[in-house]
């Protein structure tokens, strides 16, 4: 039987690339770091991928589908011994166990968006005003710069950034604002406090929600609507015999990070009050 030569004088980086799925500027870049060198045509210099080539690229591949880092596999092929292959499997394996880890805690984190989202759009379905005694919540402070609503997604930006904060994702933490009631710019109260609450009980945060009774209501609609919902409140807060005690707090449930249909926001105000002589703890929900 005649044996057969698959590569015979080598292969092109065109046909290389091909036969790996690759683009060209991924074996340039190879090259480039010493991983991959190819030979060179003595008569017009194309590069000509070699059996030793394909032996290299075939572990590069190999290694980087286990997620290692291209400086890992640079070390390891310098340093090629059977202890380092070892040691390069357990690195590997750390790996894929700390990538589980991180796909299970997206898995949590969904599963809870998609839960609150959900209690958001019921509890704004109901439209009324009940009465809550909330514990302590920590929150983390984004600024306590008075802002215009259109700066605010900078600002939480700059603030994740800036204190490296991996956990706080813009889709599994609600904006809460602590709000001036005093004026309005651009039809809402400018926010006087900045905040990202998750619902955490981290007591090394920086800020705290205090504890106390809040008139509370949820609303769907745009966010300009908090004016006039606050106004109906104060209404009925008085009506029902309680006396405001401090700034509201609004919570953005679902905003435009999730729609960006208006009719489909939902939002959320908490009125801090206290009970006055003539008041029967109407609607009064511990939490």
């Amino acid at each position: 039987m005649h044996v057969k030569h698959l590569i015979d004088d080598g292969k092109s980086i065109k046909e290389t690339a091909e036969t790996y799925g690759i683009s060209i500027d991924t074996l340039y870049y190879y090259e480039k770091l010493g991983l991959v060198v190819p030979h060179r045509n003595p008569y017009n210099s194309y590069r000509v991928y070699t059996s030793e080539n394909f032996f290299r690229l075939n572990v590069i591949l190999e290694l980087r589908a286990m997620g290692l880092s291209l400086e890992d596999i640079q070390e390891y092929l310098r340093h090629h011994d059977f202890q380092s292959t070892l040691n390069l499997m357990d690195k590997a394996l750390k790996s894929i166990r700390e990538q589980r880890d991180k796909l299970v805690q997206q898995e949590r984190d969904i599963t809870e968006e998609l839960k609150r989202d959900l209690t958001a759009l019921s509890k704004a379905q109901s439209s009324k005003t009940t009465f809550v005694r909330f514990p302590d919540r920590p929150c983390e402070l984004a600024s306590t710069d008075l802002l215009f609503y259109e700066d605010i997604p900078y600002a939480f930006a700059q603030y994740m950034t800036t204190n490296k904060h991996e956990r706080l994702k813009t889709l599994r933490s609600i904006p809460t604002y602590l709000v001036d009631t005093t004026q309005t710019v651009n039809g809402c109260f400018p926010a006087k406090a900045i905040m990202l609450y998750t619902g955490e009980k981290n007591p090394e945060v920086p800020y705290i929600i205090k504890e106390g009774l809040y008139a509370c209501r949820t609303f769907e609609g745009p966010f300009l609507e908090s004016v006039n919902i606050y106004e109906k409140m104060k209404e009925e807060i008085a009506e029902l015999g309680y006396r405001i005690c401090g700034d509201p707090i609004e919570m953005c449930l679902i905003g435009a990070y999730e729609s960006d249909i208006l009719e489909e926001h939902v939002s959320h105000i908490e009125v801090p009050v206290e009970p006055t002589e003539i008041s029967d703890n109407h609607g009064l929900v511990a939490k």
